[in-house]
């Protein structure tokens, strides 16, 4: 059933077993789940069925630090989230994503991938994907993978609008912004919702969980416990604190002596390759996806005069190989695990404010010298195993290795990938939210999606994301 709020005269349920705000990826999923199972669901969108800019405005925001993209077009605000226009990759974490690194303490979960694993198969139904292939080494004395993703074409507002339609058991209701949680100390007895025109109403729910985003979860949380005088979060928990990104960008090109095909569901020939878990412990960084892309027609040919000007030998080879259908060219790029440190953090604005009197996001975030480190040892490696067997070359823009900044550009620079921030900790000290999800000083307050990953991989966050909120559902569920 659906309830526009923004219309006159309609009135919310006074009271429900779960209210989730959020209608992505992450709470979507998990307002489903606990409506299959027969639970009354109050599902809360700040946007409506559609884009529209009074809503999107409520996501600009300031960023401190690293040029980064505007805060009001990396996510989108209306059904469906920012699913509305992510790229559709989907790659689960590895096992050592969880566990504790060497150099690396904060980079670990109070979880393991096999609390996740259960959830699988499920997570792949909802995206309407295969299981992507299992990695395959790609060279065993230099510890390479070949690994592969799944795409999705699933934009959450539109697949599951009709079903949200007929339940009985699930009322969403649009251009319902969730303006303040009132607490007792132990747990949330209700809360306020406004919509654009100033009404507002009460909501009562025996449970709540926040799906409002990887920037939004601790925007929202910060002004509620300001406004709650401290009572809303365990004050020991770093909230806000830890936010992550994916650095990503194009650094050069690759001539190898192997071929580059056209996966299943890709737009054109590409390989992925990463590292096994002894070379990042030996290389002492974390995880990193090289992207092989194939260049356009001509591209090859480019690169072998560039080849045969610095090098006349290699030239001669890789030309002889060309030759024979057995070098390419390819585009090279590489996205990495960013290191979680205290300093990358969301705040309050000291003067900016929402519609609603809220203060704007201001997002403080630098990648560190051992970001760069971990792209840099990466590809040094890369390069050994190319130079070694003599595989191929790489022609590398200057910044890389040099001293200079990061490159500006468009569309590089990080993925769109918000995560951390109200992180899961086994304690207080160390996240914001417990294993189950929790939030640290409520019994019934929850927190879904990215913003609770204490790492990110190297892998595009969408399906962890949404086996994370089929195990929220199945813990809620079972409370």
């Amino acid at each position: 059933m659906h309830i526009d709020f923004n219309g006159s005269g309609n009135t919310l349920p006074a009271m429900v077993d779960f209210c989730v705000v959020g209608s992505g990826p992450a709470g979507m999923t998990v307002a489903l789940e606990l409506e299959r199972a027969g639970r009354s669901v109050l599902l809360l969108e700040g946007g409506g069925l559609e884009h529209s800019q009074e809503s999107q405005d409520i996501y600009k925001g300031d960023v401190i630090g690293d040029p980064y993209f505007r805060l009001d077009h990396a996510r989108l605000r209306y059904l469906g989230g920012t699913s509305g226009h992510w790229a559709g990759w989907c790659s689960r974490l590895e096992e050592s994503d969880f566990q504790k690194k060497e150099g690396f303490e904060d980079a670990q979960w109070p979880i393991e991938k096999k609390d996740l694993d259960p959830f699988w198969e499920r997570a792949l139904a909802i995206l309407d994907v295969p299981p992507p292939r299992q990695d395959v080494v790609f060279d065993r004395a230099f510890g390479i993978r070949e690994t592969s993703i799944s795409m999705s074409s699933v934009r959450f507002g539109q697949k599951y609008r009709e079903r949200l339609d007929a339940s009985k058991n699930l009322i969403y209701v649009t251009s319902a912004n969730l303006r303040g949680l009132k607490t007792d100390g132990q747990q949330v007895v209700g809360a306020t919702v406004t919509n654009y025109a100033g009404h507002s109403a009460n909501v009562k729910a025996k449970r709540f969980i926040l799906a409002m985003g990887g920037i939004e979860n601790s925007r929202m949380l910060l002004w509620w416990n300001q406004q709650a005088n401290g009572k809303l979060v365990d004050a020991r928990a770093p909230l806000g604190r830890y936010w992550m990104e994916h650095p990503d960008f194009t650094i050069g090109y690759a001539l190898v002596d192997f071929k580059i095909t056209q996966p299943p569901g890709y737009h054109r020939p590409q390989l992925l390759l990463n590292f096994t878990d002894e070379v990042k412990r030996k290389l002492g960084v974390l995880n990193c996806r090289i992207r092989l892309r194939e260049t356009p027609s001509g591209g090859t040919n480019r690169l072998l005069k560039d080849l045969a000007c610095v090098a006349p030998k290699a030239g001669e080879w890789a030309a002889a190989l060309a030759g024979k259908n057995i070098m390419c060219g390819a585009i090279l790029r590489v996205e990495w695990e960013q290191e979680p440190v205290w300093s990358n953090h969301v705040q309050l604005s000291d003067t900016k404010r929402d519609r609603f009197g809220i203060p704007l996001t201001e997002l403080h975030w630098k990648r560190t010298e051992r970001d760069r480190l971990t792209m840099q040892r990466s590809l040094s490696h890369f390069n050994e195993y190319l130079m070694a067997g003599n595989h191929g070359r790489l022609k590398l823009e200057e910044w890389v290795f040099g001293n200079g900044d990061y490159p500006v550009r468009e569309d590089e620079g990080s993925s769109w990938h918000h995560m951390g921030g109200t992180r899961m900790g086994r304690t207080s000290q160390q996240g914001v939210v417990d294993s189950d999800c929790r939030v640290f000083g409520q019994n019934n307050l929850y927190v879904a999606g990215s913003s609770v990953f204490p790492s990110g991989g190297a892998v595009n966050p969408t399906l962890t994301i949404v086996q994370l909120a089929l195990r929220l559902a199945d813990h809620l569920r079972a409370a």
